[in-house]
């Protein structure tokens, strides 16, 4: 996988405790690239901001550094044209992003936890159902042989 390294470089968080309930929370979530620089010959440096925002009860935002490794040849061309149009070639900020919000949610997660904040995802807990469906036949038909 390109994307060698993940490290956060700051956090800020806000809960409003004195906003008006709201009917229908929206959470939104945003990536930005900030900021992108060649290291080695192989390697960028890229700084991404992660934003949740949770309409008026509160917003988490990371800013994060991803380090990118690839060709030299592709790393070059990749920072040739952020620096001409402040992009990265698509499959690149597919990864970066990638690689962002599989970090960066449980950042979010427990951020959002400390500060009383709904989950930034849908969580759902496996539970277990006792003394239903008593007449299920077990299974006969496995390939274990004892």
């Amino acid at each position: 996988m390109p994307t060698t390294a993940f490290r956060l470089i700051s956090i800020e968080a806000k809960s409003h405790r004195k906003a008006a309930r709201q009917k229908e929370l929206q959470i939104n979530h945003s990536t930005t690239i900030l900021s992108s620089r060649i290291t080695k010959e192989n390697k960028m440096n890229v700084e991404i901001r992660y934003s949740v925002s949770y309409g008026l009860l509160g917003m988490v935002q990371l800013d994060c550094e991803v380090i990118y490794s690839n060709d030299e040849k592709v790393i070059k061309s990749a920072q040739q044209k952020w620096e001409k149009e402040h992009k990265l070639p698509e499959k690149m900020t597919g990864e970066l992003y990638n690689r962002v919000l599989g970090e960066g949610s449980f950042e979010v997660l427990n951020i959002a936890r400390k500060l009383g904040l709904p989950p930034p995802f849908k969580i759902e807990i496996p539970q277990v159902k006792i003394g239903e469906n008593k007449n299920i036949k077990p299974n006969t038909n496995s390939p274990e042989i004892a």
